[in-house]
C-alpha cells in the first residue's frame, strides 16, 4: 500500500526534476543564441542534452534508491557519488554528442575532437555531481523531519503512558483508604458502614467514568468531591466541616481527574484525622490573571512523617505538568500556625 508521503515525495520530486532541467535549458539556450545566435539547431541541441540529463539522473537516481545510498557513511556516500557522476557524465556524453554533431549539426565547422569531448565530459560531470549534491541534502533534510515527527510522535506515547500509568497509581491508593474506613464501621455501625458503600459506589462510578479521560470540568470533580466529604462525615460526624467557595466563572473548566479529591483527601488524612477535636476544609476556585487556582485549606500543620511518601501529591503534580505544562503548579505549605494550604494552578492558555 502506497503511503500519502510517497506520493508526496515522488510528485516533488518531478517538479523538481523536470523545472530544474527545464532552467537548464532555458539558460543555456539563451547564453549560446546570445553568442551565436537564435538557430533550430542550437534550440534542438540542448533540449537533447536536457532531456538526456533528465533521464541520466533518474536512472541514477533509480540505482541510488535500490542501494540506500543514503544510509553509507559520508566518506564511502562521497566516493561512490564522485565514481558515479564520473560515469554518468560519460553515457550522458556518448548519448548526447553524436546526436548533437550527426543529426542537429550543433558545432559542425569544428573538427570534433577527443579533447572537446573530455571537456564536455568533465563540464557534465560537474553538472551530475551539482545535480547530486542537491538531491542528497534534500534527503538529509526529509530524513531530519522524518525523524523530528517520530520524535514527537514517541514524545506524546511516552506522555500518553506516563498519565495512564500516574491515574492507575492515584485510584488504588483512594479505593485502598476508603475501604479501611469502611472496614472499621462494619461491625461498630452496619447503618452507616451501609450508607459509606453507597457513597464509595458513587466514587468508583466516576472514577471508571473518567479514567480513560485526561481532564474533566470543575463541576463534575466537585461534585465527587462531596460525595467523598458526604462519606468521611459519617465516620468523623461533628469532628470534619467544609466549605465550598466556587466562582460561577470556573466550573467548566477543566482539570485533571481526581486531583481535587485527592487534596481533600490528603487534608483528611494527614491534618483532620490527627486532631481530636477535629478541623475544617475549605475549597476555593477563582480566576487570577488568566489562570485557574483552586485552593484547599484545612486545620493542622503540615508535617514530614515516616509513613507518608507522599506519592498521590507528587503523582499528581506530575500530571498537571504532563497535561498543562510547566506553567502549572502544585504547592502545599503552611498557611500560618493553625492552617495548611494545598494550591494548585492552571494557565488557561
Amino acid at each position: 500500500m502506497i503511503s500519502i508521503d510517497n506520493i508526496n515525495r515522488k510528485k516533488l520530486y518531478w517538479l523538481f526534476q523536470i523545472t530544474g532541467w527545464l532552467m537548464f535549458y532555458l539558460v543555456y539556450v539563451l547564453i549560446a543564441s546570445y553568442f551565436s545566435g537564435f538557430r533550430a539547431e542550437v534550440f534542438l541541441g540542448y533540449l537533447n542534452t536536457a532531456v538526456c540529463g533528465l533521464l541520466v539522473t533518474h536512472f541514477y537516481r533509480l540505482h541510488v534508491k535500490k542501494h540506500n545510498w543514503v544510509g553509507y557513511g559520508l566518506v564511502n556516500l562521497a566516493l561512490r557519488v564522485l565514481l558515479a557522476c564520473f560515469i554518468c557524465a560519460i553515457i550522458w556524453s556518448a548519448i548526447v554528442l553524436p546526436i548533437n554533431y550527426i543529426f542537429f549539426q550543433v558545432d559542425s565547422d569544428q573538427k570534433f575532437t577527443w579533447f572537446i569531448a573530455i571537456i564536455i565530459a568533465f563540464n557534465l560531470s560537474i553538472m551530475m555531481v551539482g545535480w547530486s549534491l542537491i538531491y542528497f541534502l534534500f534527503q538529509v533534510f526529509i530524513n531530519f523531519k522524518k525523524t523530528e515527527i517520530e520524535k514527537w510522535k514517541l514524545q506524546a506515547a511516552v506522555k500518553d503512558a506516563e498519565l495512564i500509568a500516574l491515574k492507575s497509581q492515584i485510584n488504588p491508593h483512594f479505593i485502598f483508604n476508603s475501604l479501611n474506613n469502611i472496614r472499621s464501621l462494619v461491625i461498630e455501625n452496619p447503618e452507616k458502614a451501609r450508607d459509606m458503600i453507597t457513597h464509595l459506589s458513587g466514587l468508583l462510578r466516576y472514577s471508571v467514568q473518567f479514567n480513560n479521560k485526561e481532564k474533566v470540568s470543575l463541576e463534575d470533580e466537585l461534585e465527587i468531591v462531596q460525595n467523598y466529604l458526604n462519606l468521611e462525615s459519617i465516620q468523623f460526624e461533628d469532628r470534619l466541616r467544609y466549605k465550598l467557595e466556587i466562582k460561577p466563572e470556573t466550573l467548566d473548566l477543566k482539570i485533571p481527574p481526581m486531583a481535587v479529591q485527592l487534596l481533600v483527601e490528603n487534608a483528611i488524612k494527614h491534618g483532620i484525622s490527627n486532631l481530636p477535636e477535629g478541623g475544617d476544609i475549605y475549597i476555593k476556585s477563582f480566576l487570577k490573571e488568566n489562570t485557574l487556582i483552586i485552593e484547599v485549606i484545612n486545620t493542622g500543620q503540615l508535617k514530614t512523617t515516616s509513613d507518608s511518601t507522599g506519592i498521590g501529591l507528587r503523582n499528581a503534580s506530575d500530571r498537571l505538568k504532563l497535561l498543562f505544562g510547566k506553567l502549572s503548579d502544585l504547592k502545599i505549605e503552611n498557611l500560618d500556625s493553625k492552617s495548611v494550604s494545598a494550591k494548585f494552578t492552571i494557565p488557561l492558555t
